[in-house]
Formats: C-alpha cells, structure tokens, sequence
C-alpha cells in the first residue's frame, strides 16, 4: 500500500502486493509514484519605523561602539528572514516494521519578516535630524530589500536541486521521522546560501555605515 504521509494527512491507496514482492525494489516494479513537486515563493513584510527607543537603547542595539565610547547611534535599521518549509512524502508498506519512502513534494516560503526602523526619540518627526537619519534607515532598507531579491533566484535553485538528491529508501522509522529527514537535509542544502546572503547583506549596510558617510549625512543639519 502506498500513502502519502504527515504534515498532510492524505492517504491514498494504489496498488496491493505481498510483503515479498515489495521487499525486491523501492519504489516496488511497477508501483505508480507521484511526480515530485517543488514551489517557491517569496514575500516581504513593510519597514515599520519607531521613535519609541532613546540614542542610548539604540546604540546598544548596534553593538556598533564600545560601551565608554562618547559616540552614539541615532537610528537603526534590523531586518528579520525566515524559511517556512512544508515537505510532504509517500511510502510503500513492505511489512514487518519496513517500508519504501520517497520524497513527494516540497513547499519552501523565504519571507523577511520583519523590517523593523528605529529612530531615535530625541529627534521627533519634523525636523532636519528626523528627516536625514529615515532617509540614511531608508537606504538599509533598500539594501535588504535588494540582497533579499538578489538572493532569491539562487535559493530556489537550490532548494529545487537539493530535493532531486533525496532518493527513495527503504528504512524502518515512522513516516513523521522520515519527512523530518527529508527536511532536516533541504535545509542543511540551503544554509550556505543563507549565510552568503546574510554575509551580502552585512557588507552593504557596513559600506554606507562608515565615518566619512555619517560626517556627511550629520551635515546636513546645523545641530545635533
């Protein structure tokens, strides 16, 4: 018997055989396996800006200077991202505690989740400091929103890939042990892209976070 396992409960029965028979290959000769399938999506939460936090909160946010340091940092840009994968498998009933499982289909979702922008509360809305620390915040927004796009493409190839290298096995664990393995190595296949987008990421927002660019951004304001 074949079924279709956990997250989504669907069985569905295709062809009846003995124990011996199935035992010879996996899939067994013969038996009908669905087309593997694989999507992916993206999607990007909206930058909510906030002037709820202080300089003092906001520097210690940034780690960007040291705890005795004189300079402060008045606005802050964080960005969070998130895989929601969904891996569904089939198995074939072999008896005796074993069965045939293979990988079905694959629903990868990369979400930012969060854009979160803080401004720092000793320079409200309105003023000359307000408007030039959202418009240098707007340009690390923009920068995520680039790297996140940039990125895209290559994580779906990859994501796609790595589930053509998950053959049918034979094994004796559950079927909800089986998808979490299935799982477990997309992701693993899918960390260095991650991490080189996280790495982008970090190089860019560090490029326009230099002395010489805030020198020139607090400028533009008589006073701070």
């Amino acid at each position: 018997m074949m079924a279709f396992f956990r997250p989504w409960p669907l069985v569905l029965v295709l062809m009846a055989a003995s124990p011996a028979a199935f035992a010879q290959a996996c899939p067994p000769a013969g038996a009908f396996v669905p087309t593997r399938v694989v999507t992916f999506s993206t999607w990007m939460a909206e930058p909510i800006y906030s002037s709820a936090e202080g300089r003092a909160r906001i520097t210690a946010l940034s780690g960007l200077t040291r705890p005795d340091s004189k300079d402060f940092t008045t606005g802050l840009t964080r960005t969070s991202t998130n895989l929601e994968l969904r891996v569904q498998g089939w198995q074939f009933d072999l008896g005796q505690g074993r069965r045939c499982v293979g990988l079905a289909r694959v629903e990868g979702v990369w979400k930012i989740t969060e854009i979160k922008v803080d401004i720092a509360r000793e320079y409200p809305p309105g003023g000359c400091q307000y408007r030039v620390i959202r418009t240098h915040e707007d340009e690390h927004v923009a920068i995520s929103r680039d790297a996140f796009r940039h990125w895209t493409p290559q994580a779906e190839a990859v994501l796609r890939n790595a589930a053509t290298q998950i053959p049918p096995r034979i094994t004796t664990a559950s079927a909800d042990a089986a998808t979490a393995e299935f799982k477990d190595r997309l992701i693993a296949a899918m960390k260095p892209t991650f991490e080189a987008f996280a790495n982008e990421l970090k190089l860019r927002n560090a490029a326009i976070d230099t002395p010489g660019n805030y020198r020139r951004v607090n400028g533009q304001c008589p006073s701070w």
